[in-house]
């Protein structure tokens, strides 16, 4: 398996390379954007970069991204967002949330997403996160990275956020859950003090899905989206593996391997250009940007029946990730030459400049053009 990944490391990331293709969002739908919005900006320092409202469609998007300290971006508020402001987000670097709201649901008292880690294989009736539906949970948590996570979850404490899992709770001692309004669990994760100054204390860091296949889903990413699989973990007394990708350039890749310590550095290689995966590395704790981490339970492959719940059929909570692309259709043209499904293509619906890929377990990856714009079709500017 190590083996196998390694040498997909060095053959695939660059498939997609004509395209740029960057991990551009995770979309979380939520109950109210006037509680969720604040609880990002005030608990994590997120920003408010832009928002798109569709009355015809009845919902309105919300991407939030926390910045590193000095990055500046377009003036946007819930009052008022720009044509500058969208382009902003649709050529940015790093990565942001998309929060989802269906209009009338802040009001609907029987209204509730689904946070991702409830479900039938979650254990056996009566288990705190037993639920009948569905079979097999999917997404799993965002995450951020934080100098200290034993500080920040007394900070975070304080100022009233709830925890499914305090650093010092449970068997994985020094990492945490809190959870955001809706209740989808937020993992904090210590890093390596690269990050100085207040403005950095917190970095978004990760999204996790669950997946049926763990080696055909890395080679996914990294064939069809330009991925960099960062670090390969395999726990075989304990049936499962964790994969961590990038999208990254090979510049940041190596200025963030010479960031790590000298002795992970020695272990890893020596340089950027020995880099592998399954050897220990520092890469996930001194990087800004955000991870794909996915989830693989052995075994799980070889079920016909096991299929992963992407999130968009009852229950609901997670949509899909979203990457950024140069030339659309031509993308989507490669890939569909690869044998990628879609759900949307570029040309179909109302909305131009995105489509929603199928990667191998279902879930929904949108693709958004660069040069993709709603003014005219949105109705607040």
């Amino acid at each position: 398996l190590s083996e196998c990944l390694f040498f997909s490391f060095k053959r695939c990331t660059m498939s997609m390379a004509a395209f740029r293709p960057t991990l551009q969002q995770t979309m979380l739908r939520i109950k109210d954007p006037k509680i969720s919005i604040p609880f990002y900006e005030k608990n994590f320092g997120m920003k408010l970069i832009h928002w798109i409202s569709f009355p015809q469609w009845n919902f309105a998007v919300y991407f939030l991204e926390k910045q590193a300290e000095g990055q500046v971006s377009p003036s946007c508020t819930l009052e008022k967002a720009t044509v500058e402001s969208e382009k902003y987000l649709n050529n940015m670097e790093g990565a942001c949330l998309e929060l989802t709201h269906n209009f009338g649901s802040e009001t609907n008292a029987d209204f509730k997403v689904w946070n991702g880690n409830t479900g039938r294989d979650a254990g056996k009736p009566g288990d705190a996160n037993y639920a009948d539906e569905p079979a097999v949970r999917g997404f799993g948590h965002i995450a951020f990275n934080m100098d200290d996570v034993y500080a920040a979850t007394e900070t975070l404490l304080a100022n009233g956020v709830k925890f499914q899992k305090k650093p010092d709770e449970g068997k994985m001692k020094g990492l945490a859950f809190a959870l955001d309004p809706d209740g989808y669990w937020i993992e904090l994760v210590r890093r390596s003090p690269v990050f100085p100054g207040p403005g950095n204390y917190f970095n978004l860091s990760q999204t996790m899905m669950r997946v049926k296949d763990g080696p055909k889903s890395v080679e996914f990413y990294q064939k069809q989206l330009g991925m960099t699989l960062l670090r390969s973990l395999d726990f075989p007394q304990w049936g499962f593996s964790l994969y961590f990708l990038v999208s990254a350039t090979q510049e940041e890749l190596e200025a963030a391997f010479n960031k790590q310590t000298p002795e992970v550095i020695a272990e890893a290689g020596g340089s950027w250009a020995n880099f592998d995966p399954n050897k220990p590395n520092e890469m996930t704790k001194v990087l800004w940007n955000v991870c794909l981490e996915l989830t693989y339970n052995h075994g799980t492959e070889k079920d016909p029946n096991f299929t992963v719940h992407n999130g968009n059929t009852d229950p609901q909570g997670f949509g899909h990730i979203g990457f950024l692309v140069d030339n659309l259709p031509e993308a989507c043209g490669a890939m569909e030459k690869a044998g990628v499904s879609f759900k949307k293509k570029e040309s179909d619906g109302n909305m131009r400049g995105i489509a929603f890929a199928y990667d191998p377990d279902g879930y929904w990856v949108e693709l958004i053009d660069r040069k993709a714009t709603f003014a005219g079709i949105c109705a607040n500017y």
